[in-house]
């Protein structure tokens, strides 16, 4: 039985296992990786979503505020509730535009780092 060296096994080990990871890691972007980032940014939309109570103003946007029945209060209620509507969407419109800029973001920067990199070590070069 041949015995090998222990640090030609681990140097051996080391490399097959730092090569798999450079090959496995662009399959692991667009696979788990971006099913991660999707489902964390839908995540976090809904937690916006919950956080500014979107629905819950619109469901109560002709009940009056602070139990004013007279019409003067249900008509500054009303208002009130409008512009909070119209500044709240807002909100989670450029929200809900940053989580999808950030998914978009996550599929095209490693193509323009692989093209970057080839620009820059092989393009130049011909």
């Amino acid at each position: 039985m041949l015995r090998q060296n222990i640090v030609f096994l681990a140097t051996k080990t080391l490399f097959f296992d730092i090569a798999w990871d450079f090959v496995y890691f662009p399959i692991w972007w667009y696979t788990v990786g971006l099913q991660h980032i999707v489902m964390n940014g839908m995540k976090n939309i809904l937690a916006m979503a919950d956080h500014l109570a979107l629905r819950l103003l619109v469901l109560n946007i002709f009940k009056p505020m602070f139990a004013q029945t007279d019409r003067a209060g249900r008509i500054i209620s009303f208002f009130m509730r409008v512009v909070i509507l119209i500044a709240r969407s807002v909100y989670f419109f450029i929200y809900t535009l940053l989580q999808l800029v950030l998914i978009v973001g996550w599929i095209i920067v490693p193509a323009f780092v692989v093209y970057r990199l080839l620009s820059i070590f092989i393009l130049s070069y011909v």
